[in-house]
């Protein structure tokens, strides 16, 4: 089905047909749409317009390769011509140059003279303040050796004053000894007197208790003592019933404290773990100290191991190319100091790689690399000096480009290349990066990829919104900046603030330790306790043993014998107190003589510390005095070799402006032979190059003699024919490359328009179908997918939406007749609903129609797309084989109902089947002959 100029016919036939009504597929039905609506035809042309396009670029490619060659020859009949024209010029050039040459050759001896003359001038200058030096250093010894000899007075003084602080000092240590001993000795006796007066109590208590229970058992009778013993049993008892409870509970405080012991070992195990990281963290610090001090010496080593043997190497190697250059960091410094983390977290790698321009050079390099055991990257690029100010953002904006200091222009296009370093801005204050990261309607600003503040997070995102992101900072190896010694002392403070935290962390640990020592002192006294209890229960069975005893034993003790011992016991007691009393004076005077004597100890102490002290300062600074003597000494040494060196190149440059002078008045004659009158000589012109331009003319002229067969004037004739045709060429060229624009430009407009057009047909083919669809009470949709050439019919037949509508019916009674059980009711809801989604899900695929149903459908799409038509005669052949009659009849409604509102157009319907249609004025029914079968 197409529509053609030359034939305004458009005909369905029996064939197309059937294959219009069997096409189910999208993309079948698709091209349908493309064909019915010509824009399938369209679309070819706009095609045979874009490959006339490429051929004419391609003609125009060929051109630009052919006329390089007509510009060569036209520029080198040119260079003939000039060539000609110049030759007689330098002849006479060449001659001028040679009279001048001669008189540089005398010029250039008189400025050497001049410059052995100024070289002796300085070394006679250089002389004196050799002399100054050494005059100034040799007054130095005779003052140093002055203080030489007031220190080694100074020393012997000291010396003789060690010997006598150290025999006072051991006269006190043996008298310090010798009231240590009788201290030890009175302690021993104290002890010793203590135990006695221990005993006799001990014995004096026991005897009056037997004289009180002797006297108490003459009194009384055998009954009341019975009773008296019994009440003490009693309460012996229940003493041990208490001691008893007691060490129960201390069983379970002890439980209690182990379980707290433990709790306390593994906080104290979290500290230990704590502190080893902290120890690892310091010596990491030290171990990146030590690397910038060596950094110091070689710099090269901050952009790791190797690269300084890797750059010695590089300068021994042959290239193909340009001489590698890096590391690129070598050729970066910082402006701003406070940027310096950030800007080395964003290069990081870029700043140890090394830049080559081929990759044959880039393979050496990786040998070399391996060799030097050196890991640093390698990029390959092209050595170009390319515009970047049309990517860089507004100017109020601070860029790391800015920041910022590259002495290679090569490096800083690299770097533009690898971390669009002109794209990414720099903002101290995190909240105005806010602002100014969503400032174009929420989303970044022009050119700018990229915002990092000064306390490393990076701010904003492409999509909009805020994003805020901790940037994980390197550390700093010192690859931007000059002075180590800030980032040495950087790391220092970090050092001793982690040394803190790791004494405080110790602290936290002794504390723990503390506690724990605290549990096992009391977990011991509990202990203590328990043994106190079981000798107190021991003590109190041993008692209730003597009671029973005392029960049983009723004959009275000998209270005449007790009362004699109780004297003799308390006579003792009384002479050891007495004892014991003189024992504590003599003991308190020993003792303030001890701290008397310590305290002359230790002053003592300090002075022959003193003294010793200040003997090794005297020695150390007479040490230092020598040191600067003997350099002093090899300073004179120094000064004089150097003296002796200046005189003996004096008489060397003497001798060499003796031999200037002779060659002087020889090359001044050689000259005036040459030209008498010495002609003007510019400053910086030297025979060298003046003989190198001399030759060069030379050879042009010779080179130009022997290669011009021609003469002048055919020289001039083939190059003005040569010109001639270069600016043909050229002017062709140039219009032929304006036709191509404009023709491709022609192409675009007409490409835009067409597909305008199949938006707009697919609007009207999509509204007329759907209307065609709700004569008949049916329901759906034409969806189109022009990117992926589908187009998919979506129907709901009468019976369908019917059955949605009564399932819509009993989704609403159910809620009516549940209102008082809402959760039931939205369970019921939802169940409905999924079946009413599963019924149109079901329907929605054109394939799962009736044949019938299928037929009406394409006959819906078929109107609607002769809708979408200029098409004025329009022919349909068996359309209507495979509907049922009320299909059938409605579809004849609707293709009557279409022609009568199209009353310029003709329809032709051929049908195997009786119409059933009536005759009307514009209705125009034709039926055939039966065929033959004889």
């Amino acid at each position: 089905m197409a529509i053609q100029v030359e034939n305004p016919v458009n005909i369905l036939s029996q064939d197309a047909s059937r294959e219009f009504l069997a096409s189910s597929k999208p993309d079948q039905l698709y091209q349908w749409f493309l064909k019915g609506t010509q824009l399938l035809q369209l679309s070819e042309d706009l095609e045979a317009v874009r490959e006339t396009v490429s051929v004419v670029e391609s003609t125009i490619a060929k051109n630009q390769e052919i006329l390089p060659s007509i510009k060569g020859k036209k520029l080198e009949w040119e260079r003939k011509y000039q060539m000609i024209t110049e030759a007689r010029q330098m002849v006479q050039k060449m001659q001028e140059m040679e009279e001048k040459l001669a008189w540089v050759f005398v010029s250039e001896a008189e400025n050497a003279k001049n410059e052995q003359v100024g070289i002796i001038k300085e070394l006679e200058k250089k002389i004196e303040k050799l002399e100054s030096k050494a005059e100034s250093e040799r007054n130095k010894t005779s003052l140093i050796d002055d203080k030489i000899k007031e220190k080694k007075e100074s020393l012997q003084v000291s010396i003789s004053q060690i010997d006598i602080l150290q025999q006072a000092k051991s006269t006190i240590v043996s008298t310090q000894n010798e009231l240590l001993s009788e201290i030890r000795r009175l302690k021993n006796n104290e002890t010793e007197m203590n135990n006695d007066a221990r005993e006799y109590r001990k014995r004096y208590e026991s005897l009056e208790k037997q004289i009180l229970n002797e006297k108490k058992r003459l009194e009384k009778d055998v009954s009341s003592e019975r009773e008296k013993i019994e009440k003490i049993k009693a309460r012996l008892e229940e003493e041990n019933k208490e001691i008893v409870e007691t060490l129960n509970q201390g069983k379970s405080k002890q439980k209690d404290l182990e379980l707290k012991k433990a709790d306390l070992n593994r906080g104290l195990s979290q500290s230990f773990d704590k502190a080893e990281q902290f120890k690892t963290i310091i010596a990491q610090k030290r171990r990146d100290l030590e690397r910038l001090r060596q950094q110091s010496g070689d710099k090269l080593m901050a952009f790791g191991r190797g690269v300084s043997q890797l750059v010695s190497e590089i300068r021994r190697a042959q290239w193909v190319g340009m001489t590698p250059v890096g590391p690129i960091g070598k050729f970066i410094k910082i402006k701003d100091r406070k940027w310096s983390l950030v800007a080395e977290t964003i290069l990081d790698k870029s700043l140890n790689m090394f830049m080559v321009d081929n990759h044959k050079d880039r393979n050496t390099l990786d040998q070399i690399m391996r060799k030097c055991n050196c890991n640093s990257g390698i990029l390959i690029c092209k050595p170009e000096l390319f515009d970047y100010s049309d990517g860089e953002p507004d100017r109020s904006f601070l860029t790391l480009l800015k920041i910022l200091d590259i002495s290679d222009e090569l490096v800083k296009r690299q770097l533009i290349n690898l971390n669009r370093i002109e794209q990414i801005i720099l903002v101290e204050v995190r909240s105005e990066a806010d602002d100014i990261m969503r400032s174009n309607q929420g989303k970044f600003p022009r050119n700018v990829v990229a915002c990092f503040t000064v306390d490393g997070f990076q701010v904003g995102s492409q999509k909009g919104g805020f994003s805020t992101l901790a940037v994980n900072l390197v550390q700093q190896t010192g690859r931007l900046s000059e002075n180590l010694d800030s980032i040495i002392s950087k790391i220092n403070t970090e050092i001793l603030e982690i040394q803190k935290k790791l004494s405080d962390e110790n602290a936290e640990s002794n504390n723990i330790k503390d506690k724990i020592n605290e549990i096992v002192r009391e977990n011991q006294n509990i202990d203590n306790q328990r043994k106190a209890g079981i000798r107190k229960i021991d003590s109190i069975r041993e008692q209730l043993n003597k009671i029973e005893l005392e029960i049983t034993d009723q004959e009275p003790a000998n209270i005449m014998a007790l009362e004699a011992e109780l004297r003799d016991v308390q006579q003792s007691l009384q002479m050891v107190q007495s004892q014991f009393a003189n024992q504590l004076e003599l003991k308190k005077k020993t003792a303030e003589k001890l701290t008397t004597n310590g305290k002359d100890l230790e002053e003592a102490s300090g002075k022959l510390d003193e003294a010793q002290t200040n003997i090794s300062e005297l020695r150390q600074e007479i040490n230092e005095y020598l040191e600067a003597k003997q350099k002093v000494s090899e300073n004179i040494q120094f000064w004089k070799s150097k003296i002796q060196k200046r005189q003996s190149q004096i008489s060397e440059v003497n001798n060499t402006v003796k031999s200037v002078e002779r060659e002087i008045e020889t090359l001044t004659k050689q000259a005036s032979q040459i030209a008498k009158i010495r002609p003007h000589i510019e400053p910086n012109l030297t025979s060298k190059k003046l003989q190198s331009e001399v030759d060069a003319l030379s050879k042009m002229i010779t080179e130009i003699e022997s290669n011009q067969e021609e003469s002048i004037e055919e020289i001039a004739k083939q190059s003005q024919i040569y010109i001639n045709n270069y600016n043909t060429a050229k002017k062709q060229l140039k219009q032929m490359i304006l036709y191509a624009l404009t023709l491709k430009e022609a192409h675009q407009m007409r490409l835009q328009r067409w597909m305008n057009f199949r938006e707009s047909m697919t609007i009207r083919v999509k509204s007329q179908f759907t209307l065609h669809l709700y004569r008949r009470g049916y329901a759906g949709n034409l969806e189109f997918d022009h990117n992926a050439k589908l187009l998919n019919p979506r129907v709901n037949t009468d019976h369908d939406l019917a059955l949605m509508a009564a399932t819509t019916n009993n989704v609403n009674g159910s809620a009516d007749s549940s209102n008082d059980s809402s959760s039931k009711g939205k369970k019921t809801k939802s169940k409905l609903g999924d079946g009413k989604s599963e019924l149109g899900a079901a329907r929605k695929d054109n394939r799962s129609l009736s044949g019938g149903e299928k037929s009406f459908t394409t006959i819906s799409f078929l109107l609607s797309l002769w809708e979408a038509m200029s098409c004025p005669i329009r022919a349909l052949d068996e359309f209507d084989v495979f509907m049922d009659a009320a299909n059938r009849a409605i579809s004849m409604r609707m293709i009557v109902k279409s022609a009568r509102c199209s009353p310029e157009t003709q329809f032709l319907l051929i049908s195997p089947q009786d119409m059933t249609i009536k005759p009307a004025s514009d209705i125009k029914i034709l039926m055939l002959e039966p065929p033959s079968r004889t």
